[in-house]
């Protein structure tokens, strides 16, 4: 145990003399100090802090001025290149096609605080809550600047008291375990999260409530308000609470996860009477969000061949507990049956290293008052409900940080007496039957 302990300070020491960029990467070290009871918390950041300061007074990083509170400091990102073909037909046979090369930027910027606090700041291409593309060409004159601008994908700050608990507030990463069938991934709720996650032995539980600004109302009392003329509206707000356990198996590779979680909307009443309701879904195929009391049941199993290639099975279920009101608010209490929607599928290896690549089949099936539908994917069923299909796409790594990728998903309507709600990239026809993309992308990661 001496042994031990004069090793693990004599490297600190030896780091904190040198002054080099051996310093930047002690962050593991210094936890093994807190974990085997050397150093205390506090004294691990002050560490942390000390690294810092003496790597920026005596290396070329001295030329940046760096606050005292700061502990680490990370600059990644990465850049896409995209073609996209996308194609619907109509229950009347009419086709029709966008074709489309696109790219993509997001840069972050994170930072390690003092007293276990962080922040981050990621800056996007594009406007679109489900998208950071640019489609190229697009612009008010040939190679104009008009939809080229640079946006605050996230902007948020944590406070991580111990090792378990994690708090966030602003606009930030999903903190939910979910799948595309239910959001989005390019979408950063804006709110509050709180996480918990504990280990103990190969058994692993964690938890997660969110509580998104899904819209603002701007005043809530509004002078001259009447009866006839309501004094405003409340802050539309959506909850969400997650349980998960995983279980280990063999390492770190091998796994079970389950994670089910509930999504409930507060003030939903004041956005979408039963009177507008049917006239909004049909008129312009947007999906209203009353109704909706969502539980959905993300689970996977990961593990590894006897090649040794990785494999990994996954699936998600959710249903709608509120459909029923929403089909007949539609004008359809026939179909309150239209509640459920699943995704499953299997992956084979994992694209990470030069030379390796990975495959995977999904099927997805998603019923027409089963989910929020300004959540969902935008690209496998172009951001809509009432749609099943297949997707099938794979992974080829070029180099330690570049990936070719390649996605194809063909979908049609799930019940074709029902309008596929939703508004997405092909077009907002109600007679949307049928649904293909194809998509080849070149990924660079910094």
């Amino acid at each position: 145990m001496f042994n031990l302990k004069f090793k693990l300070f004599a490297t600190a020491a030896a780091l904190l003399c040198a002054g080099t960029a051996f310093a930047q990467d002690s962050g593991p070290l210094i936890d093994m100090m807190v974990k085997k009871g050397l150093i205390n918390d506090q004294e691990a950041e002050e560490l942390r802090a000390d690294l810092v300061k003496d790597f920026v007074a005596n290396t070329s990083a001295g030329k940046l001025s760096l606050g005292s509170t700061l502990t680490e400091l990370k600059i990644a990102g990465d850049v896409r290149v995209r073609y996209e073909d996308r194609a619907g037909e109509l229950v009347t046979g009419d086709h029709q096609e966008r074709d489309r090369f696109r790219y993509r930027f997001r840069t972050s910027l994170t930072g390690k605080l003092v007293n276990n606090w962080a922040f981050g700041v990621r800056l996007e291409t594009a406007t679109g809550s489900r998208s950071s593309n640019v489609t190229m060409g697009d612009d008010a004159g040939p190679f104009a600047k008009t939809s080229d601008g640079v946006f605050v994908g996230q902007i948020y700050a944590t406070w991580t008291p111990t090792s378990e608990w994690t708090f966030t507030a602003g606009r930030m990463a999903n903190p939910l375990v979910t799948t595309s069938m239910v959001w989005d991934a390019d979408i950063n709720p804006e709110g509050f999260a709180e996480q918990y996650r504990h280990r103990q032995g190969n058994n692993e539980f964690f938890g997660t409530l969110g509580q998104f600004l899904y819209s603002t109302s701007g005043n809530q009392n509004i002078f001259g308000g009447t009866a006839a003329a309501p004094a405003g509206t409340k802050d539309l707000i959506m909850t969400a609470w997650q349980g998960g356990y995983k279980r280990y198996i063999s390492g770190a590779t091998n796994f079970f996860q389950i994670a089910p979680v509930v999504y409930a909307y507060y003030n939903t009443d004041q956005r979408a009477n039963p009177a507008a309701f049917n006239a909004v879904m049909t008129a312009t195929n947007a999906a209203p969000i009353n109704n909706l009391f969502v539980v959905e049941v993300p689970l996977e199993y990961n593990w590894v061949a006897k090649n040794g290639v990785p494999l990994r099975a996954f699936a998600d279920v959710a249903i709608n507990l509120d459909a029923k009101a929403r089909a007949q608010k539609f004008g359809r209490a026939d179909l309150n049956g239209e509640d459920k929607a699943y995704h499953v599928g299997i992956q084979y290896g994992k694209a990470s290293l030069p030379g390796e690549w990975d495959a995977r089949v999904i099927y997805q099936s998603v019923g027409a008052f089963a989910l929020d539908t300004n959540l969902v994917d935008s690209d496998l069923f172009d951001s809509r409900t009432n749609m099943k299909g297949f997707v099938v796409g794979g992974n080829y790594a070029l180099g330690a940080a570049t990936q070719f990728s390649l996605t194809l998903a063909q979908a049609e309507r799930k019940n074709d007496s029902l309008i596929a709600p939703g508004s997405g990239d092909i077009g907002s026809n109600n007679a949307l039957n049928k649904f293909w993309v194809l998509q080849a992308d070149l990924n660079i990661k910094f």
